[in-house]
């Protein structure tokens, strides 16, 4: 029914919709069916192989370093290798095409779009031994098939010996090599990269992987080019340019939990929610160790890094700050580059989009959805203990604040506070106004704990509960559409603690792009700047510790230790009363539309937060100097 006029405008759309390096997990894929195809025809169940290599043949005649993926799978005869190479959408060997499977659409779209120079591939079956190559032809202006013949042959017949020798043995398979964008171009090591990309991003990109009877590995390429080896043998005999197997993510992961002793991973049940056409789900989960020899960066993502899990492969990866929300959403505000995520969703809505980058709920993305939202409200609930203990293990580093302080803050803060704030309404049945709106919802989905009261004389009626989420509480007066609502005053308390850089850098810090507390006064950690509950507060900022140096100068000359623990301790109080001051004051602004939890983001990053605490160090200064006056009586205040 259909005819595509413009094959070549099609192919480069398609492949601008694909993430970096889509094409060396379409061969990957690609070897990895033909061995299943292969096991189901021989009766067998082990003894596939995937290398992904210096195409050592092509070398040995170019000098060139190209990577090439070898499998020992059922391979392709002349006439399939023609059709399957350019044929989009072709119905394949395996015969499941589909929206969930094949969609024969994969390597021809992400190989000679990412390879001007071409895409080589060539294959053995029942005895015949082909190659063609797929790339843009320079002169007709198109991708096609690059002659390879002395007469303009487009596929050609070739020896034994260019296929490796476990393809050779098994008497079937395929070696793909990709040839770049310009000549002699290496793909093995390509500019800017590390020598390591290849192996880290198939890691990255497989669950599991080199276990059921199939084996995948990748060669790293160590020290200069001039030293590399020039043949295979050389290769495998040396001390370094080895084949490294490839076990995915989550084998990765598991290795490195288990150095810390059994318990360290695991995975929850999720039930979903069927009435929202919510699908049950399974949240994969692991505490990693820190110390020499835990890092696992150079195989896979570390910790603090949450992706999706949909058949083997993981997608939509959220790593470092991009991790953040996610991380305050399950709930963990500490150690998050000790715990890592993997989220499995279960069920027949459950695909993914053409460019395998994203998982679809629903044809939706998934964290486009409310299906992530109940999910991470229920693993909330059945947090392991595991996780919880590892979270208070990195809570324990951090000291422990004197309630005294926060006492002598809030008192001093009260008369300030009283001067705006915002109206906010409980849904109640015999409410006596009408409210709707934006739910200002607490850390964690309301779990928080929160200072409420009816509006009038402020006492709290005897019996009644002393706290609540504040998930019930609606934030903008309706006089038209709103639902019933008694209006009350709730208060999020914010837990203020004094930490190093280093110590930051295990928490999901809103709004930090990327820097986290590096440099910056103040963070707030939690989900977004509306709700976070934990207020952070670097000790190692330049303006802090400059006013220490200035107050000590003045009160402490002779540097009596003793002395300086309290100049310490008075500058953290105002520094904290001030930064507090801040956060709670702006928040008084959210209304549901003008400021919505997305300005607060803004309004409360680390940068922002940096901004509050340059502005006011005159008062600041001034307030320590009159607490540290009473160890310096002869000086005199703001002197």
């Amino acid at each position: 029914m259909f005819r595509v006029e413009n094959a070549d405008f099609i192919a480069d759309k398609l492949a601008s919709e694909l993430l970096p390096d889509q094409e060396f997990r379409e061969a990957a894929k690609n070897g990895e069916e033909a061995i299943r195809r292969r096991f189901f025809a021989d009766g067998r169940k082990s003894g596939g192989r995937i290398e992904i290599d210096v195409d050592w043949p092509l070398h040995a005649e170019t000098g060139g370093w190209y990577v090439s993926c070898s499998d020992n799978g059922d391979g392709m005869n002349r006439g399939e290798l023609q059709k399957y190479t350019l044929t989009l959408a072709v119905q394949g060997a395996g015969r499941n095409q589909s929206l969930t499977g094949n969609q024969g659409m994969g390597l021809k779209i992400s190989g000679p779009t990412r390879h001007k120079e071409g895409v080589l591939i060539r294959s053995m079956k029942d005895g015949e031994r082909t190659m063609l190559q797929i790339g843009w032809n320079k002169s007709d202006k198109h991708y096609d098939l690059i002659p390879l013949g002395p007469n303009g042959e487009n596929i050609v017949s070739v020896p034994e010996a260019m296929f490796p020798s476990f393809v050779i043995d098994q008497g079937s398979g395929t070696v793909v090599t990709f040839l770049g964008n310009a000549p002699d171009e290496n793909t093995l090591w390509p500019p800017g990269r590390p020598k390591n990309w290849l192996f880290k991003y198939l890691n990255q990109r497989f669950f599991r992987f080199s276990h059921d009877g199939i084996d995948m590995l990748v060669r790293q390429p160590a020290g200069d080019i001039a030293d590399w080896p020039r043949t295979r043998g050389d290769a495998d005999r040396g001390k370094s340019f080895n084949l490294a197997a490839v076990k995915g993510t989550a084998a990765v992961w598991d290795d490195a939990a288990d150095k810390g002793g059994p318990g360290n991973h695991d995975y929850v049940e999720l039930p979903g929610d069927p009435l929202a056409d919510v699908p049950a789900a399974r949240i994969h989960w692991w505490v990693l160790p820190t110390g020499p020899g835990t890092d696992v960066s150079t195989r896979t993502a570390g910790g603090g890094s949450l992706a999706v899990l949909y058949q083997n492969e993981l997608h939509d990866w959220r790593t470092s700050s991009q991790a953040n929300p996610f991380f305050a959403r399950l709930g963990v505000l500490f150690g998050k580059t000790r715990i890592a995520f993997v989220i499995e969703p279960l069920g027949s809505t459950v695909a993914s989009d053409f460019a395998r980058s994203h998982v679809l709920i629903g044809g939706k993305a998934l964290f486009e959805t409310d299906t992530w939202l109940v999910w991470s409200d229920q693993f909330r609930t059945n947090t392991p203990a595991r996780i919880k203990e590892a979270m208070q293990e990195e809570q324990a580093r951090l000291q422990i604040e004197d309630p005294d302080r926060a006492r002598r803050i809030q008192n001093r803060l009260k008369d300030v506070m009283q001067l705006l704030r915002p109206r906010r309404f409980r849904a109640a049945a015999t409410g006596d106004v009408s409210a709707g709106g934006a739910l200002a919802t607490g850390p964690g989905g309301g779990t928080g704990t929160f200072a409420e009261r009816p509006v009038g004389d402020g006492k709290k009626p005897a019996g009644a509960g002393t706290t609540r989420g504040i998930g019930s509480v609606l934030t903008q007066e309706d006089t038209t559409n709103g639902d019933p609502a008694s209006e009350v005053y709730a208060l999020l308390q914010l837990h203020p603690k004094w930490v190093t850089e280093e110590q930051a850098a295990g928490m999901p810090i809103v709004n930090g792009e990327g820097k986290g507390l590096h440099d910056r006064a103040a963070a707030l950690v939690g989900e977004d700047g509306a709700r976070a509950s934990i207020l952070l507060l670097n000790r190692e900022f330049r303006g802090y510790q400059t006013i220490l140096a200035a107050v000590s100068e003045w009160a402490n000359p002779e540097g009596d230790e003793a002395k300086a623990a309290m100049i310490e301790t008075f500058t953290q109080e105002w520094v904290e009363q001030k930064m507090v001051e801040a956060v709670n004051g702006l928040r008084q602004l959210e209304n549901g539309s003008s400021w919505t939890p997305i300005h607060f983001d803004d309004a409360l990053s680390p940068v922002a937060l940096t901004a509050a605490f340059m502005a006011d160090r005159y008062h600041t200064l001034r307030e320590v100097k009159r607490q540290a006056g009473g160890m310096q009586p002869t000086a005199g205040v703001g002197s």
